[in-house]
């Protein structure tokens, strides 16, 4: 099978991680494949060929079985050069909940608009993957029920990389003796880590280290100043391969107001880390009350508690989401569930 693959650019975020994740598997199984990008950045290495394009510049799709896009602009350029009688199949992935993102993000009347938009130029894909079952229901309003499937992402880790002398001197002298909850996110209002570090206060024994960086950081320093839990909180910044992170934590938070399929958390569930949720449905979905600690977005002070129940229970947490990721969200489920999706695509033709 011949795929093509569209992606903004090259850079370590989510889209494009999923991207790197089917190619990686596509070509292992002995697909060929190639990626097509935009923007000159560069933070990905990909298992095939890769090319940089321009929106006003035709592919020849017919070269291709299946035509694979992730985000906006990729989606915009099948709408204005997919042809009539294209002889590839088209898939797009929806990688969020559009309208609740986009609001959250630009406000409702904003929102709106571009989400409007970016359902209008996914409107020429053969086939919509939502993230989820939950995403699947959520995008039936707005597609043909034909048209719409669901699957689940993956993450590909290399476990042999670990942090350097300098970043595990610095994360053990600000942990000391205390429990270390850890997270890796780029720092937007939507993903709430304000939420953990407010329930500090009410966690004395707890340490929380940020990997990542974005809009709010120096909004959350300034909460942690002056919620007096400072000293408690590490920021590190954006770091390559942030999972190099998770060994040295006890537990792993994602705080999320919205997510489609996070990453992160799968990053966690790989190694077996125990996890603190906020209480979506996609999260409700994917992991049981069994294999994460959940917490009412709606209730604040079910952050700390269940802060302490993921460290109580750490353990047996651990080895349950362990036993998940491998049985449902492995790389190998991942790859088998995209294959399915183009195989009865091209039996449509």
């Amino acid at each position: 099978m011949k795929i093509l693959f569209l992606v903004p650019s090259l850079k370590n975020a989510g889209p494009v991680l999923v991207a790197n994740d089917l190619v990686h598997q596509f070509v292992r199984h002995g697909h060929k494949c190639k990626v097509c990008y935009f923007d000159e950045i560069k933070e990905l290495s990909f298992d095939c060929d890769t090319e940089r394009i321009v929106i006003n510049r035709k592919i020849d799709f017919d070269e291709y079985d299946i035509v694979h896009t992730h985000g906006y602009r990729p989606q915009l350029y099948v709408f204005l050069h997919r042809p009539w009688h294209a002889k590839a199949k088209f898939v797009t992935t929806m990688h969020n909940y559009l309208f609740d993102d986009f609001s959250f993000t630009y406000g409702k009347f904003k929102g709106f608009l571009y989400g409007m938009l970016y359902l209008c130029v996914n409107s020429r894909a053969d086939k919509v993957v939502a993230l989820t079952k939950d995403a699947q229901c959520y995008y039936a309003k707005f597609f043909k029920a034909r048209k719409l499937t669901y699957a689940y992402n993956t993450r590909i880790c290399d476990y042999s990389l670990d942090l350097t002398a300098d970043e595990k001197r610095q994360l053990q002298t600000f942990r000391g003796d205390s429990a270390l909850l850890g997270t890796s996110s780029a720092l937007s209002p939507l993903k709430g880590l304000d939420l953990v570090i407010q329930a500090l206060q009410g966690c004395p024994d707890v340490k929380f280290c940020i990997v990542g960086d974005g809009a709010v950081r120096k909004e959350w320093e300034r909460l942690a100043e002056n919620l007096g839990v400072a000293d408690r909180v590490l920021f590190v910044g954006y770091k390559k391969a942030a999972y190099r992170y998770l060994p040295y934590f006890d537990a792993f938070a994602i705080p999320s107001h919205s997510e489609g399929f996070p990453l992160a958390m799968l990053e966690a569930a790989a190694f077996g880390k125990p996890i603190v949720a906020s209480n979506l449905d996609v999260f409700k979905e994917i992991f049981t009350d069994d294999e994460i600690a959940m917490f009412d977005l709606k209730d604040k002070k079910s952050v700390a508690t269940a802060i302490k129940r993921v460290l109580q229970d750490k353990e047996t947490l651990s080895c349950n989401i362990k036993l998940k990721y491998e049985k449902a969200y492995s790389p190998d489920c991942f790859y088998r569930r995209y294959l399915e999706i183009y195989n009865n695509l091209l039996a449509e033709q």
